[in-house]
C-alpha cells in the first residue's frame, strides 16, 4: 500500500489534559417522563373543558349570546389545540352561529323599525 510522507509543518498538538470530549447529552434530556396516566389527564381535562364550552355556546343561543358565544368560541379553539378536534369545531359553531344570529336579528329589527 502507498504511504504518503507527513508534512512536518502540519503536526497535530496533542495534549490530553486539555482534550475535553465530554459527553453532554444527560444536560440536555429533560429530568420528568411524561407516562400515560398524564397524557390520559391531559385528555380528560381537554374534553371537560370541550364540553363546558359548547355547553355555554349552547347557552348562548337564548342569553347573552355576543358576550357568551365569544366565550365558547375562545375555549373552543383551545379546545381544538388540545386535540380534541371535533368537539372544538362543535362549540366554535355554535358560538359563531349564536353571534352571527344575534347581530342580524338586531340588525333586522333596527332595518324594520326605520322603514
Amino acid at each position: 500500500m502507498y504511504r504518503h510522507k507527513k508534512n512536518p509543518f502540519n503536526k497535530q498538538k496533542i495534549n490530553r489534559a486539555n482534550d475535553y470530549n465530554e459527553e453532554y447529552s444527560s444536560e440536555f434530556m429533560p429530568s420528568t417522563r411524561f407516562t400515560d396516566v398524564d397524557l390520559i389527564e391531559s385528555q380528560t381535562f381537554s374534553l371537560w373543558i370541550g364540553y363546558t364550552g359548547l355547553f355555554i355556546s349552547l347557552f348562548s343561543l337564548f342569553m347573552l349570546p355576543v358576550l357568551l358565544g365569544i366565550i365558547g368560541t375562545a375555549i373552543g379553539i383551545y379546545t381544538v389545540n388540545k386535540g380534541q378536534k371535533t368537539l372544538g369545531y362543535t362549540t366554535i359553531g355554535f358560538g359563531l352561529f349564536s353571534i352571527l344570529v344575534s347581530v342580524f336579528y338586531n340588525l333586522m329589527f333596527i332595518v324594520s323599525a326605520v322603514i
